[in-house]
């Protein structure tokens, strides 16, 4: 399991930083983000059908989810899935990668408070305790590391809300016995039309004023359709791809500790805009680090000693424990 968890995290990871430096390039030269976004999940949904078609072509048919139950469990997780994305891309248009990833580390408090409401985890002191150190050592790894700029920070912070229900309800799906999207493929390719609900109206309310035949396929002030088409569709897989491997990180795992992957992942990006940019870490900012770091060992230790404890009292459910680490 331990092997299987971090053979998925280094698919996860170059996935994950690739595509943030992708999309705040893109988006930098393109100005509409929520037209991206949109083609996005219009890719991703092509993606998940036509590999389950040949799947199904060549081994059995795969389930299907009844619209009943679609409605009650998979349209929210669309919707808010949706909204996380896209107010996330349309906030790189006004803030730098490293405020963005100051304020999404909220995510982290509002995926804990969903988690304990749905009671996916109970609540320990510890748990408050290592939240609060990756919250709060994340804050200070970027701070005053660039400006405020409040209609960003909103988008942001709407978008870190939006993440805790998207992955606590997802967790919740994909973690009972017997569901039938339990597989990531089949979670893709049953949520992406969800995901087009919100966003059409949100293209409408705010670009669409600026779009017209010449700016959609227009990249850096010059009409070239196939560009703008091939970049769209790069970044498409680059989600598509992520997104696979954000679900099989949270069917094996947790909303909390697919987070903490995020976390690392984001202090991973942040070092590397350093190095690009050729910009000094404070000791603040060191401190931050450390802090966040802490956080997440501590978290990691206690899921192992209460693994281990629970393997203790019940050895007969070893395995399933095994099968849910979190």
């Amino acid at each position: 399991m331990v092997l299987r968890i971090a053979l998925i995290a280094m698919l996860y990871y170059p996935l994950s930083i690739g595509l943030t430096f992708y999309q705040k390039w893109f988006i930098k030269n393109y100005k509409l983000p929520l037209l991206v976004v949109s083609g996005h999940y219009i890719l991703k949904y092509l993606f998940a059908i036509i590999i389950r078609f040949i799947y199904e072509c060549i081994r059995a048919p795969r389930m299907r989810v009844p619209i009943r139950d679609q409605l009650r469990w998979l349209a929210p997780i669309g919707i808010c899935a949706s909204m996380d994305i896209g107010l996330s891309n349309w906030a790189l248009e006004y803030v730098t990668v490293s405020l963005y990833t100051m304020a999404k580390s909220s995510s982290i408090l509002f995926i804990v408070a969903f988690s304990l409401l749905l009671r996916l985890e109970r609540w320990r002191n510890s748990l408050g305790f290592e939240t609060g150190l990756i919250a709060a050592g994340l804050f200070l790894f970027t701070w005053k590391s660039s400006q405020l700029d409040l209609t960003g920070l909103l988008l942001v912070e709407l978008a870190a809300a939006c993440t805790g229900i998207r992955w606590t309800v997802s967790q919740l799906v994909m973690q009972q016995d017997g569901s039938a999207v339990r597989h990531p493929l089949d979670m893709v390719a049953h949520v992406q039309p969800w995901m087009m609900i919100p966003i059409i109206p949100m293209i409408w309310l705010f670009e669409g004023a600026e779009i017209n035949l010449n700016s959609v396929f227009s990249f850096q002030g010059h009409y070239d359709p196939w560009l703008v088409l091939g970049l769209i569709a790069g970044g498409g897989l680059l989600a598509f791809c992520m997104e696979m491997s954000e679900y099989l990180l949270l069917v094996n795992t947790s909303g909390i500790t697919l987070n903490i992957f995020g976390i690392v992942k984001e202090v991973a990006t942040l070092l590397l805009a350093h190095l690009i940019n050729k910009d000094k870490l404070s000791e603040l900012n060191i401190c931050g680090l450390v802090l966040c770091l802490s956080g997440m060992l501590l978290h990691g230790m206690n899921k192992r000693r209460q693994r281990m404890s629970r393997s203790l009292v019940d050895p007969d459910h070893q395995y399933s424990l095994l099968s849910k680490t979190v």
